[in-house]
């Protein structure tokens, strides 16, 4: 490796020491022949089956953008060549020189024209692929060679038709057989380095190499005895194609198992070898036996070269394929964040501590509605980019991260982890907002998966348990996670459950009414003001509780389903009641946040109110003051819409959220409900006081009724009075009541009275 290194700072440096060590290795190579004896025409002579120079000067015009470099090559090549050419003519320039100085320059041009239509040089690191095989096949082996010995024959210029007969024959095939053995080999294993090479078990190496050493020995002996005990005792040389299977089998193992340089240099040596083995086959070339024999051998160390290529091309390609999938697999398709798979192999690796943290952030659902699946996805990543320093973050789903900490000695870890996402703002379609952070830590002890899969969903379940009750701080597992992890599994069984109410329209409409402190003379008695509250049937018909199943539909994402089917009951309800419809002053409707940052609800409920029993002016959409300042650019859409049609718009729980005051501005607003934890205790004259008092004015400013919840006794009563509260809900006025039978009644009053 470091002689490898030392090669490419070399290729990196000026354009002199490229000249000098590439031409310097031309020149070695120059000297390496495959000899044997030529005879055409009675023209004998020594040659050289391979010439290896001749690959090396074509790799070189194929990877080097610098001309100059490559023509440095050539001349020192044609140097060393001049130098034995004088050598053999007694030290006397001759026709025969000159000759090779006009050939070389030739190879020169045609070297560059025969690279640049194989398509180099390319780019620093574009590498070899399967398509440039034919290319090299075509113009690499057969062109290239065949235009070259077809220009040696000019050397009949200088000498005998017999010695260019013979020229034409020594240039062909060891040009062909120096591009074979050099060239390609070379130009794979230069644009393969710095990429990892496929893994392969090395330990195993050298004990498939004693077997396949063994097997050849053998397979060498078993030929050559053979050959003495039942053929002529001159006809027991080796012949090489006995042996091509077990090569084959040698070299593909090699391609298979051997870094890239590795590979080349295997492929290189034991092409080297094979035409070393057939040089005798050579000298019998001026007969036509003889010389299609010749051109049988070298066809078949092509198909093996560009065979052994393929292999290893596809081989690579595989690979590289198969790692990039099992990357893939290592993160989220969205966020392109580690998944869960990714925890699972970084948790076989040591830990700074062996906790786990689940982050769980609230109202990603509603982001995701509102904003699409690009913003939900620069929001997690900016939460990720948040904590960094702090944890490697995993993603685990929509607004979900496992957390594994960075350090070690850090007691206060998980408070800052909270406090830095709880102030972050984060800029979603240009509007800041924050996103709640709930988490959960648990301990583990050990690498194996089952364990791992045990610390997150231990955590996860604390996390979730920390959002039911608002806790912004970590919560961490101790003996009494049993019973959060029970009421998770009722949670998530009652999600099902009322999923099931929902599909199958088990929804039972109840009813409590909202009255005037101030009753107006000509109001009418029978008029219904007040809010619709929703329950659901389970399957025994029995009747479930918001507290069982709002929390959990909103969990899993069908709070606008909610929405829907409540509207929907409702306009079924007034249906079957026309006597009643006169009397519907005021219907109050409660919209969840989910419904407010969803466009295929207001779709819907835009064709739900198309076919309204009731005019739009009596019907109240309620909004809690918190959903609609989490998502007050889509609660505005909607809200507006809305109001334009007619309806009216409240919201509810008012006093909550009074730090976003300057939000809640943007929305449209005709009544505030303020929230009953203040309402409950306002008769004391205490903190709870100053808030309504605080909320009544508000509401004067935005032009806006207030309703105050969970009146329940006189004195409350009094005091909202002289607060100038408008409007009052609560048991002193009412329980919540069936709407069927409440439609009922006022129908069967407004008979009796004759109105």
């Amino acid at each position: 490796m470091t002689s490898v290194a030392h090669v490419e700072g070399v290729w990196r440096a000026g354009r002199a020491a490229k000249v000098l060590l590439l031409g310097g290795l031309c020149l070695v190579l120059q000297q390496i022949p495959v000899s044997y004896r030529i005879d055409f025409f009675g023209q004998v002579a020594d040659a050289s089956l391979v010439h290896l120079h001749a690959g090396l000067l074509l790799a070189i015009a194929m990877l080097e953008r610098d001309r100059r470099v490559v023509a440095g090559c050539f001349l020192a090549t044609f140097a060393g060549w001049m130098v034995r050419q004088l050598y053999f003519d007694g030290g006397r320039p001759g026709a025969v020189l000159a000759w090779g100085g006009a050939n070389y320059l030739f190879t020169l041009g045609w070297s560059l024209a025969c690279a640049r239509w194989l398509g180099w040089p390319r780019p620093e690191g574009q590498r070899v692929q399967r398509p440039d095989l034919i290319r090299f096949a075509a113009i690499g082996l057969l062109l290239y060679p065949l235009v070259l010995a077809l220009v040696g024959f000019s050397i009949a210029l200088v000498s005998t038709s017999g010695a260019a007969v013979s020229t034409v024959f020594q240039m062909f095939f060891a040009k062909q057989f120096g591009v074979a053995v050099v060239t390609l080999p070379v130009v794979v294993a230069w644009r393969e380095r710095g990429h990892p090479a496929p893994r392969s078990e090395a330990a195993w190496h050298w004990l498939w190499l004693v077997a396949l050493g063994a097997g050849l020995v053998a397979s060498v002996w078993a030929s050559l005895l053979v050959r003495k005990t039942f053929m002529s005792a001159t006809s027991s040389q080796l012949v090489l194609m006995d042996y091509r299977f077990a090569l084959l089998l040698v070299l593909g193992w090699s391609m298979l198992r051997l870094p890239s340089h590795g590979a080349m240099a295997a492929l290189s040596l034991t092409l080297l070898l094979l035409v070393g083995l057939v040089a005798g086959t050579a000298e019998y070339a001026n007969t036509a036996v003889g010389f299609f024999n010749l051109l049988h051998v070298t066809l078949e160390l092509n198909i093996l070269l560009l065979a052994m290529l393929y292999l290893w091309l596809t081989h690579r390609d595989r690979q590289e394929l198969a790692e990039r999938l099992s990357a893939e697999t290592l993160r989220d398709q969205i966020t392109g964040l580690p998944n869960l798979k990714a925890l699972r192999e970084r948790i076989a690796r040591p830990l700074a501590r062996t906790e786990l943290g689940y982050l769980l952030l609230d109202q990603t659902d509603s982001l995701v509605a509102g904003f699409g699946l690009d913003i939900q996805a620069q929001a997690m990543n900016a939460t990720a980019r948040r904590l960094e320093d702090l944890v490697q973050a995993y993603y685990v789903g929509t607004g979900q991260f496992a957390l594994l900490p960075r350090q070690a000695g850090d007691p206060d870890l998980w408070e800052r982890v909270v406090a830095r996402v709880e102030h972050a703002e984060i800029d979603v379609g240009g509007q800041p907002i924050r996103l709640l952070p709930y988490l959960g830590v648990a301990a583990f002890n050990g690498t194996h998966a089952r364990v791992v899969d045990r610390a997150v969903v231990t955590a996860s379940h604390l996390a979730f348990e920390a959002r039911h009750h608002g806790e912004l701080r970590p919560r961490y597992h101790d003996a009494g996670h049993r019973r959060v992890r029970q009421s998770q599994r009722r949670q998530l069984h009652d999600a099902t459950e009322a999923l099931a109410s929902l599909r199958n329209e088990r929804v039972v409409l109840y009813f409590q009414p909202i009255r005037e402190l101030e009753h107006a003379p000509d109001a009418d008695p029978h008029a219904l003001t007040g809010e619709v509250l929703c329950r659901l049937l389970d399957e025994r018909g029995e009747i479930m509780s918001p507290a069982r199943f709002m929390a959990p539909l909103e969990a899993a994402g069908r709070g606008a389903e909610l929405d829907l089917a409540v509207v929907r009951a409702l306009f079924r309800l007034l249906r079957k009641s026309p006597a009643a419809l006169p009397h519907c002053r005021e219907i109050a409707i409660n919209l969840t946040g989910q419904s407010l940052a969803s466009m295929s609800f207001q779709v819907e409920l835009r064709t739900l109110l198309a076919g309204s029993p009731l005019p739009m002016s009596a019907l109240c959409f309620e909004v809690t003051e918190t959903a609609a300042i989490s998502n007050t650019a889509a609660a505005s859409h909607l809200l507006t819409d809305l109001r334009a049609l007619g309806c009216r718009i409240a919201i509810d729980d008012f006093g909550t959220g009074m730090q976003s005051f300057a939000r809640l501005r943007e929305l449209p607003v005709d009544v505030i409900k303020i929230d009953g934890s203040f309402v409950r205790n306002v008769a004391q004259l205490g903190k709870d006081y100053a808030v309504v008092q605080a909320s009544v004015a508000v509401a004067k400013a935005f032009g806006a009724a207030t309703v105050a919840e969970f009146v329940e006794d006189e004195d409350t009563e009094y005091c909202l009075r002289r607060l100038g509260v408008q409007r009052v809900q609560g048991y002193l006025y009412g329980a919540p009541r069936p709407l069927a039978e409440v439609l009922a009644d006022t129908a069967a009053e407004a008979t009796a009275s004759g109105g």
